[in-house]
């Protein structure tokens, strides 16, 4: 888990804008691209348990 933290971190600094307003919006996708794999997740365990 902390090397993908570290991955991911390394990754946005690479990838985002030269400006604060270009970091926060790349941490925003990322936030919401981790929220969507959870609720996937969740989903699936649901639908196994069920």
């Amino acid at each position: 888990m902390k090397t993908f933290a570290i991955s991911l971190f390394v990754m946005l600094l690479l990838s985002a804008c030269n400006t604060v307003h270009g970091v926060k919006e790349d941490l925003k996708q990322g936030g919401e691209a981790v929220g969507n794999g959870l609720q996937k997740a969740g989903q699936a365990i649901e639908n196994a348990v069920h």
